[in-house]
């Protein structure tokens, strides 16, 4: 099964994220690695310029995402590798699956350490200042780590919701 390398890759990523905050980029590359290999065995060669189609589209629509610093270039690495795994369908959910798990995660937190208001204004004025001066710069949030999204294990949740509704699916 193509999923089960990124699944590995997946939760090791996220231990290190947790430690350290930064996912090494040898791991990933480790996990494009395996993650290829395993679907030149399961689908053969003609499967794996799909799979870097599929690796790519995330990187190209959350970009502005890792350029105004509110997704790490870790992060971005790792949800193109969950999606080198994923078929076409299960790009938009694994997509749409990790930022509604770190949407909720991020709201839960704010509203139950009593952010949610400061953060919003925050993230306003960004809005105003990037229109006023006529560009897009890093948004600069409070530097509090414990107010530090993990958003590798958003990409993780998701990754896992799509590979056990393809093992449960394919039972029955």
């Amino acid at each position: 099964m193509v999923k089960i390398p990124g699944l590995i890759v997946l939760l090791i990523a996220t231990v290190y994220d947790y430690r350290e905050y930064r996912i090494p980029n040898a791991l990933i590359l480790v996990g494009y690695g395996v993650t290829i290999l395993s679907i030149v065995l399961c689908s053969g060669v003609s499967g794996v310029l799909p799979a870097i189609v599929r690796a790519l589209i995330p990187i190209g629509l959350f970009y502005l995402l890792f350029f105004i610093r509110a997704i790490g270039a870790g992060d971005l690495k790792l949800l193109s590798l969950a999606a080198l795994a994923c078929s076409t369908e299960e790009l938009f959910d694994l997509v749409v699956f990790s930022f509604v798990i770190g949407a909720a995660i991020s709201a839960v937190r704010l509203l139950t350490n009593g952010q949610f208001i400061v953060r919003i204004s925050s993230f306003i004025q960004y809005i105003q200042q990037c229109i006023w001066e006529g560009r897009v710069k890093p948004y600069h949030t409070f530097e509090d780590t414990a107010s530090f999204l993990h958003f590798s294990l958003c990409i993780l949740l998701a990754y896992c919701a799509i590979f056990c509704r393809e093992v449960f699916v394919s039972r029955f």
